[in-house]
């Protein structure tokens, strides 16, 4: 397999239909030949005409071989013609629309011969008689029964028959494979690394994160709605429970379940464990009618409040118990409260007793719609009781969040029936690794300011997640300098970066996440599980040895 400049191409080259051909060259050129071939895809030059000015010019393709030479290639999609009683060239598109083009003969020998005078100003490279070549690659028409002209033989076409069947050997006879000159010498390595100096130094001095995370954004923006379909199967179904891992779009499926029974007319319910979680749906689902967004707790408290109650306590029975009670005497205090849809996000989080009082809230025929994730288990012993509630199981099998490198860090960490990653697979996840605690806030900041600096990452995109609120307020130290303002969990619409502890982001997600691992219990299973599947499309992870080991199962 070649070796491609760039590596992969973009998304945004890849969706372009006027790039439809080129992006098939480019996957035929890498698959059909051996590993000492070099391709640069996409190169531009600037050179000069013979008065002196300057000229400006791209080669679609650059194949080197450091005992060959280098072979300059035009690719032309569409349906390709030739006028030669005026020299035009003509493209007729799938639309059968026909566009004048350039001329690719043309413009193949002039990539070559710029390309060629920039080797010889490359002081990496020695002077030599070396074999350069053009041609032109027609993917999507026949091969012209004839020469067409002195400087245009037929044997510089690559056209549909052999495009498809034998384009390795079109590469082998341009180059004269076994029959070049005496005269021509090597290539050589330092040949390709001149031109490899010369054509893909943007790429290897930098290409930002921000840019892989928004192509990996583009790329998994695709994917969500494909989820949708369960919803459409589940009509009929009046209770079920839709279960999956961290990134399989729970919650996505519950807002838009919420969406389309609101717009039934039906009263709908959509709560949830987590207060963040619960007031980043309220902004995203504002305005709807018929719809209660609200977290469990915070359900209680305004049921009874409206019912004329008054719960009172403190500490965890307040919230285990005392609250879920006064939901039930709420509901049964006013029936003409209760909803027609209830929609449970987190509801691995739940308590048996939580659980009771939510079916006071059922009116008649009510529809109930449970989304959960055992791995997430991370408040107590709440379970679903999928057989009293009657609940019908469903199963999330394709992580849609994810970039692929992030789902397989952390599915170390995962414990249940297998998830296939879907996303796409950039960027790496980062291990940062210090040798003492106290540098966890400081490499953390600093990962920080290169992400917004440097990869010209938005700030607002970025979450720091520490296990503990003592080791953010480290961090908030560590940054005092660095003049970033933080935001909470609950507060993500600001243009600020959010910093917060693992256990409140459980059911959020972000762009690009920071995750600090050190004093706190980010080293129970179930937490680091959620801390590894916060980001979309970038993952740093700041730990010391002993638990980056842990985290990455060595």
């Amino acid at each position: 397999m070649a070796l491609m400049w760039p590596r992969q191409l973009p998304l945004s080259i890849r969706q372009n239909p006027r790039r439809h051909a080129e992006v098939r060259t480019f996957d035929r050129l890498q698959a059909e030949l051996e590993d000492d071939f070099t391709v640069f895809y996409s190169s531009p030059w600037l050179g000069e005409d013979r008065f002196g000015a300057e000229k400006d010019g791209e080669c679609d393709f650059l194949v080197a071989h450091p005992r060959l030479g280098f072979l300059a290639i035009e690719v032309k999609g569409g349906g390709i013609s030739f006028e030669p009683e005026n020299g035009q060239w003509k493209s007729r598109d799938r639309n059968q629309f026909i566009h004048n083009i350039k001329d690719p003969v043309e413009q193949a020998r002039s990539a070559k011969h710029a390309m060629l005078a920039k080797l010889r100003d490359s002081r990496r490279w020695q002077e030599r008689f070396i074999h350069i070549a053009h041609g032109v690659v027609f993917p999507d028409s026949s091969s012209p029964p004839k020469d067409l002209g002195a400087d245009r033989p037929a044997r510089i076409f690559c056209c549909s028959r052999e495009f498809t069947h034998g384009l390795r050997g079109w590469i082998g006879n341009r180059f004269e494979e076994g029959h070049q000159s005496a005269r021509c010498q090597p290539l050589g390595g330092d040949g390709v690394a001149a031109l490899t100096d010369m054509l893909a130094a943007p790429f290897q001095l930098h290409f930002p994160v921000s840019a892989l995370m928004a192509d990996a954004a583009e790329q998994m923006g695709t994917l969500e709605p494909s989820q949708f379909h369960i919803l459409d199967h589940l009509i009929d179904v009046p209770r079920a429970e839709i279960r999956g891992g961290a990134g399989t779009g729970k919650t996505v499926i519950a807002a838009e379940e919420a969406l389309r029974q609101a717009k039934a007319q039906r009263r709908v319910l959509l709560t949830c464990f987590s207060a963040p979680l619960a007031a980043e749906l309220s902004r995203k689902l504002d305005g709807v009618e018929n719809l209660t967004v609200a977290s469990f707790h915070s359900l209680c408290g305004q049921f009874a409040a409206k019912a004329g109650l008054r719960p009172s306590g403190d500490g965890p029975a307040f919230f285990n118990d005392v609250l879920p009670d006064a939901l039930m005497d709420a509901a049964r205090l006013m029936p003409g409260e209760r909803f027609d849809t209830v929609i449970v996000d987190e509801g691995q989080d739940f308590r048996q007793n939580w659980w009771i009082a939510l079916t006071e809230l059922f009116a008649p025929s009510c529809q109930l719609r449970v989304l959960s994730d055992a791995n997430q288990r991370v408040y107590g012993t709440g379970r679903v009781p999928g057989v009293e509630l009657e609940l019908v199981p469903i199963r999330l099998t394709r992580n849609l969040r994810n970039t692929r490198p992030i789902c397989l860090a952390a599915a170390i960490h995962y414990d249940g029936p297998e998830l296939m990653p879907a996303g796409p697979d950039t960027p790496d996840v980062k291990w940062i690794e210090v040798g003492d605690p106290k540098q966890l806030a400081p490499a953390a900041v600093s990962e920080l300011r290169r992400l917004v600096f440097t990869e010209e990452v938005a700030p607002s995109d970025i979450a720091v997640l520490v296990p503990a609120a003592s080791v953010g307020d480290s961090v908030q130290r560590a940054a005092a300098k660095s003049r970033f303002d933080f935001v909470d969990a609950t507060q993500l619409r600001l243009e600020h970066p959010v910093l917060d502890t693992v256990r409140r982001f459980k059911g959020l997600e972000r762009p690009a996440v920071i995750l600090v691992v050190g004093p706190g219990d980010l080293l129970e299973t179930e937490l680091a599980y959620v801390g590894l599947t916060r980001p979309k499309a970038f993952l740093a992870v700041v730990a010391c040895r002993h638990d980056h080991g842990w985290l990455r199962g060595s």
